[in-house]
């Protein structure tokens, strides 16, 4: 009869040795660095690319309201530099 515990199970399997630590090293530059680096890339692009989106849609959104209004939108942040209102 079979064990029905999956631990039981695993424990009557053999595990692979370690494999040496310059083929495991070889093995991370080979397959693991070029994934690493195309996700920090992808990432990148994609978070600069939204967060350009949202800047630009901000600028033009406040330029619009000034074409229409003559003034800037109220909801300015004020920096460390600006003058208190």
């Amino acid at each position: 009869m079979r064990p029905m515990d999956p631990l039981e199970r695993l424990a009557h399997l053999d595990v692979p040795p370690v494999p040496e630590a310059a083929s495991l090293r070889a093995g991370v530059r080979r397959k693991l660095n070029p994934r690493l680096l195309a996700l920090h890339v992808l990432e990148f692009a994609v978070g600069a690319t939204v967060w350009t989106i949202i800047q630009l849609a901000a600028a033009l959104a406040a330029a619009f309201h000034y074409t229409l209004t003559g003034r800037w939108p109220d909801g300015r942040k004020t920096g460390p530099h600006d003058p208190p209102s």
